[in-house]
């Protein structure tokens, strides 16, 4: 199920039955999901559902003991340090920085083109932090690093941008900004988030996983009308 129709080819991201273990603990159960060019999916469930360990599925940071990943229709064995030349960006729940670097440093970090300062530059004016571009992230405030950790991810010009928790610790104001920025971001995203108001407002489909299985996807209003994320999700929420 999804917004609109999706196209009829291989292409973007697809994960076929992935299912994780942690000793006892199933971590993933059969997770299968595609994410075609330009979508905004998200990714939602209680704590402890399995959502960042399908991020770090995705990118590489966990084995899936079953199942495989696609991308473009191909085989796709993530490997770490090999994400930023496949076009894949991630943020982290917190911020990441390199506290003895520039923000401008931090920033350029990640680019990848053969104008990295140019694109740094870019990357900076959009999340609206080039002003700091020469101070170190610690002396920033937490809505202003948080930034500074979206620019870096915006400057490898990914084809698929992957926000864990980008609302944690905003305000209002800075979740609405972040919504347009999402929206806006011309690529594929992925995000893994617990506003919802965040989440039903800027994605095209939801995922929604309790203790490791999937047990809906489908549009926002597909999601706010299932019973069974009323009650493993929402009701838990409320």
């Amino acid at each position: 199920m999804s917004a609109e129709p999706l196209p009829d080819d291989d292409q973007g991201l697809a994960l076929h039955h992935i299912t994780v273990r942690f000793g006892g603990l199933l971590a993933l159960d059969d997770v299968s999901l595609r994410v075609a060019p330009g979508r905004i999916v998200g990714i939602i469930g209680p704590n402890g559902a399995g959502k960042t360990t399908l991020f770090n599925v995705i990118c590489g940071f966990v084995g899936p003991q079953s199942g495989a990943l696609t991308l473009d229709g191909k085989a796709f064995r993530p490997k770490p340090h090999h994400l930023t030349r496949r076009g894949i960006a991630r943020t982290l729940q917190g911020v990441g920085q390199f506290s003895g670097m520039t923000v401008l440093e931090n920033v350029l970090v990640g680019a990848r083109s053969r104008k990295p300062e140019a694109d740094a530059w870019a990357a900076l004016e959009r999340c609206g932090v080039a002003e700091h571009a020469g101070a170190l992230p610690g002396s920033l405030p937490y809505a202003k690093r948080k930034r500074v950790e979206l620019a870096r991810a915006l400057a490898a010009k990914p084809r698929i941008l992957m926000l864990d928790e980008p609302a944690g610790g905003l305000d209002a104001d800075e979740i609405r900004w972040l919504a347009e920025l999402i929206q806006g971001a011309q690529t594929t995203v992925l995000l893994v988030e617990h506003h919802m108001e965040l989440v039903m407002s800027v994605c095209d489909e939801i995922l929604v996983l309790d203790f490791g299985k999937p047990i809906a996807l489908g549009t926002p209003g597909e999601i706010r009308t299932n019973d069974k994320v009323a009650e493993a999700y929402l009701g838990a929420a409320a």
